[in-house]
């Protein structure tokens, strides 16, 4: 059994991973991965962090498992007290392992049981194994977040929480509020609010938090938020806001902890983010009359929507934001030919495909043949690419933008719709550019 840093294992296709991001979100936390040599190399694949405003993790290690040598009770334990050794400021472990580990005689929660004795900090164990047909990196970060879910403290007599409303209506399945379209009756002191997020850059949580309080309800936190030492207190009278479309586990585990959770349109551009604030603020018990507060961003952003109104834009990237992003576009005046996602929960995200409209094509999965051949048919005028598609399609002519380099940008909030629609103008000012040369 080996331990490596980040330095000891080549990376060559991705300077950023899901491993790498989440190290990011959380300064204080170690991220130990437990594996062979082949899954490491393959976390180191995934794909990276949703904005770059986090620093690459420095706080991953990397335990790395013989095939042939049978595991030790207890080593994987030893190697994580080795792998925090020397580390300051060390909050929470957490260890993540994959079915291959699992095969090879790891049981992952002893053994995290074992190095939080050791340790004397919280230590989980996260698993690696797909809901589906393969792995994504939002599996990770939703089981991170739940892991988080479990560390946060409850509503106590010092830290309270809000007593839970009177008279609410809504559809609710064992404490998941599915639908945040209810009625609620005014109360004095409406409940604090937890935003439930992965990927999301920290001025987007502030922008929300802003928002949030200008209608008079108070934000207690974020998750990931600032790390482990700052979570903020979970238990009945809280809500909790999700803003990230693929955190299954983490809304379970919250809904566990009597939380109230809210599922809205994701936060992304003017009517998404204007329907996220209104639902969360009924849930939270705001009358209906202050949570429709007027917002002039529509007016201010016209001159911008009017330059995209029309053009044609074909979404093949891979970050998971790509159904929210294309209905804020659509809403603006763009035609989206086709929408291309890495993977499509509709349960969970009924809301955006019924807000983005039926006639709009959503392939999950798809492949990048067949996504060549349709931009090839259809002829958009801008191609929102993955990275395995950008050079071969801009070599053929097409105009292409990074899927990450846009929603690097920031893309939540009302000041988020601003920058998504900066950012599609600066594509096409510069291709008129190009176009005006003569050579």
């Amino acid at each position: 059994m080996t331990i490596l840093d980040e330095a000891g294992i080549p990376d060559v296709l991705s300077p950023l991973c899901g491993l790498r991001s989440l190290s990011g979100q959380l300064p204080d936390v170690l991220i130990v991965l437990v594996g062979t040599r082949s899954e490491v190399h393959l976390s180191r694949l995934l794909p990276g962090a949703l904005t770059s405003d986090y620093s690459p993790g420095e706080r991953v290690r990397f335990i790395l498992l013989d095939p042939e040598t049978k595991v030790r009770q207890g080593s994987v334990a030893s190697g994580v007290a080795e792998a925090a050794d020397g580390l300051r400021g060390i909050a929470a472990v957490f260890v993540v392992c994959g079915r291959t580990a699992r095969y090879l005689g790891v049981d992952p929660a002893f053994e995290a049981r074992l190095a939080e004795r050791r340790l004397g900090v919280p230590v989980r164990s996260v698993g690696l194994e797909p809901e589906g047909p393969r792995v994504l990196s939002t599996d990770l970060e939703d089981r991170v977040l739940a892991a988080l879910v479990s560390l946060c403290p409850a509503a106590t007599a010092e830290n309270p929480a809000p007593p839970p409303p009177k008279g609410s209506t809504g559809r609710l399945f064992g404490n998941l509020f599915v639908t945040g379209r209810v009625q609620r009756q005014a109360r004095e002191r409406p409940r604090r609010v937890v935003l439930l997020g992965a990927g999301v850059p920290p001025r987007a949580w502030q922008e929300l938090a802003s928002e949030f309080d200008r209608l008079g309800i108070e934000v207690a936190g974020g998750l990931p938020g600032l790390g482990a030492a700052s979570l903020p207190a979970l238990g009945e009278g809280v809500v909790a806001a999700v803003c990230s479309p693929y955190l299954p586990t983490a809304a379970r585990a919250a809904a566990e902890r009597g939380v109230l959770v809210v599922r809205s349109l994701v936060p992304i551009g003017i009517g998404g983010t204007s329907r996220f604030l209104q639902d969360v603020a009924l849930a939270a018990g705001l009358e209906a009359e202050r949570t429709s507060r007027p917002n002039s961003a529509h007016e201010e952003l016209e001159s911008l929507r009017s330059r995209i109104r029309g053009k044609r834009i074909f979404f093949a990237g891979d970050t998971g934001l790509e159904l929210p992003l294309a209905r804020f576009l659509a809403d603006a005046g763009a035609v989206i030919v086709e929408v291309g996602v890495p993977r499509l929960d509709r349960r969970v995200l009924s809301a955006e495909i019924q807000a983005l409209g039926g006639e709009v094509d959503v392939v999950e999965a798809p492949d990048p043949e067949g996504q060549m051949e349709r931009i090839e048919r259809s002829h958009p005028d801008i191609v929102v690419a993955s990275a395995g598609l950008y050079v071969p399609l801009t070599a053929r002519g097409w105009l292409c933008c990074l899927s990450t380099e846009l929603v690097q940008l920031g893309v939540y909030g009302y000041a988020g719709a601003r920058r998504v629609l900066g950012f599609f103008c600066d594509i096409l000012d510069r291709a008129g550019d190009l176009d005006s040369i003569k050579l």
